[in-house]
């Protein structure tokens, strides 16, 4: 039996993450898809909507037959250490292919840009940690440099999108374990990454959180598989507020700073 590995955070599980799945399963000609998925905490470091456990629950329902958890110092990490951490553990899974969603959907372009990387790493992460300095976020600081050195054009468009800055991650991480794993891509469909917009059937899971805040139904977005577990939850009152963990965190530092328990 053939395997395919996909690399997720499924907050929440929505019908662009059934999509890639589907695809997955096609394009790896797989019988079996194993998922990695970060835990209660995402990589921008940010609770995630639902705890692990229902997530988990919500990608089994879809269809995913495995599910491992990234280990918090891997899921909370900057894209390099994220996807190096998500490639070992499909590795020590012995998948056969894993597949990654992108803007560009170009294995080609992709490799390209990976590679650039890698010949040019030492110079970039220096830079890049110099603009971190300044307040620069992990892909801001990349992008900067990237424009600075590279002179081919698709390699500087791959690292306008966050999903191709984590594909180049994915490759780069892929050639330095010297990992038999075929690595696959495919382009994403409907909403950005980021955008709260929606396309037919398709919003992104930023655009779903943000209507689950504002009370709005989010049912048209969701598998039909895994509605009802969503619906559950949010009459349950189990989905994570961040703006109220923000303000306990702050109270928390400033018992800190009055020397108070």
């Amino acid at each position: 039996m053939r395997s395919v590995g996909l690399i997720t955070e499924y907050n929440p599980f929505h019908n662009g993450h059934l999509y890639h799945l589907q695809q997955s399963r096609l394009q790896g000609e797989a019988d079996i898809a194993v998922a990695v998925m970060s835990g209660h905490f995402l990589q921008r470091g940010e609770p995630a909507l639902l705890d692990k456990w229902l997530r988990a629950r919500m990608a089994l329902a879809a269809g995913v037959d495995l599910l491992v958890e990234l280990p918090l110092p891997w899921a909370c990490n900057s894209a390099p250490v994220f996807a190096d951490g998500a490639v070992f553990s499909l590795q020590q899974l012995q998948v056969d292919a894993f597949c990654f969603g992108s803007e560009s959907g170009s294995l080609p372009d992709l490799q390209r840009g990976a590679d650039w990387l890698r010949a040019h790493s030492v110079l970039i992460d220096t830079e890049s940690r110099k603009l971190l300095r300044q307040g620069k976020t992990w892909p801001q600081a990349r992008s900067i440099v990237a424009e600075q050195l590279a002179a081919d054009p698709s390699i500087l468009e791959a690292l306008r999108h966050p999903n191709n800055i984590l594909g180049l991650e994915y490759l780069r991480a892929l050639c330095e374990r010297e990992s038999s794993m075929t690595p696959l891509t495919i382009k994403r469909i409907g909403a950005g990454y980021h955008e709260e917009s929606v396309v037919n059937d398709l919003a992104s899971a930023t655009g779903i959180r943000l209507r689950v805040a504002k009370g709005e139904a989010v049912d048209v977005f969701i598998p039909d598989a895994v509605s009802t577990i969503l619906t559950e939850a949010l009459d349950a009152g189990l989905t994570v507020d961040p703006k109220l963990l923000y303000r306990l965190l702050i109270y928390a530092l400033q018992q800190d700073e009055a020397g108070l328990e």
